[in-house]
């Protein structure tokens, strides 16, 4: 292919692009149009209106009314058409400072090198407008085609979704039964080593056995162990412990419940007792 073929061919895709930039340019702008028109018809509704208020509360007041002007159609702008062309001109702005200065890079490039310096075109405004609409949507197009697909996709594994069951057979059956063990009976292989708390008769026996060691201590004139002891049906706390009341002989006595201690009540307070651990007089 010769060099001219291909320059032939390149100009043509670029008549071709230039062309397909153009109409949707046109189509932009029919659309654009449509829309002015549409808010321009709004916008003069509402002022009519307005004014047509604004003037009865004036003439109800009796001052004058300033009515509201409506711009013709082609000097009229409406809030997102001054957004939007706030918007596309920034952009523009930026473009095209990028532009010139890639192209200050190459012309000192190619100046540098001796060469002959080709400057990148900037487009026009509306043309960048096109490609960038173009763009958008594009993008919001693959965008939606994405969330559809999602959205079937998830659709269809929710209708075809089938939950797990367990699987029903005789050993199933057998184990699904309630069963009964019987269990032994726990006991507890170490030796308690607590202190119990003793019966009243096993209380009057201590009380006897230290009477008979402790009878001239006490007070005796002789060893009363053998008579009546008799459980007043109380309790005390002497030294933190529990204590049975007895009396023998018109003396008072306390018994720790386990055992521990024993007293004598004289002058008003609780005082220890013990037995010699010899001549016991019960087993």
């Amino acid at each position: 292919m010769s060099k001219e073929s291909k320059l032939n061919k390149k100009e043509a895709k670029a008549a071709k692009k230039a062309a397909k930039l153009e109409k949707a340019a046109q189509k932009n702008a029919a659309k654009a149009e449509k829309q002015h028109a549409k808010a321009y018809d709004k916008f003069v509704k509402e002022t009519t209106k307005k004014n047509a208020k604004g003037e009865k509360k004036a003439a109800a007041k009796g001052v004058a009314f300033t009515a509201a002007a409506i711009p013709a159609i082609d000097e009229f702008q409406s809030k997102s058409e001054l957004k939007a062309a706030k918007a596309n001109e920034k952009a523009y702005n930026s473009m095209v400072k990028k532009i010139e200065k890639k192209n200050a890079k190459l012309e000192k490039k190619a100046a540098k090198k001796g060469k002959p310096f080709v400057p990148i075109a900037v487009p026009e405004q509306d043309e960048v407008i096109a490609l960038e609409n173009k763009k958008r949507k594009v993008f919001t197009m693959i965008l939606l085609i994405l969330l559809i697909w999602a959205m079937v996709y998830f659709i269809i594994m929710w209708f075809m979704y089938v939950a797990p069951q367990r699987p029903v057979n005789a050993e199933d059956e057998t184990t699904s039964k309630v069963a009964s063990y019987d269990y032994e009976t726990y006991s507890n292989p170490h030796e308690i080593t607590t202190t119990p708390d003793y019966s009243i008769a096993d209380s009057k026996l201590l009380l006897q056995q230290i009477i008979h060691d402790n009878w001239k201590e006490i007070g005796y004139s002789s060893d009363v162990s053998n008579n009546s002891i008799t459980y007043n049906n109380r309790t005390v706390t002497v030294n933190n412990a529990d204590c049975r009341v007895f009396t023998c002989e018109g003396k008072t006595f306390a018994v720790a419940v386990k055992h521990t201690s024993c007293y004598v009540y004289e002058n008003g307070k609780y005082e220890p007792l013990t037995f010699n651990d010899t001549d016991i007089i019960f087993k």
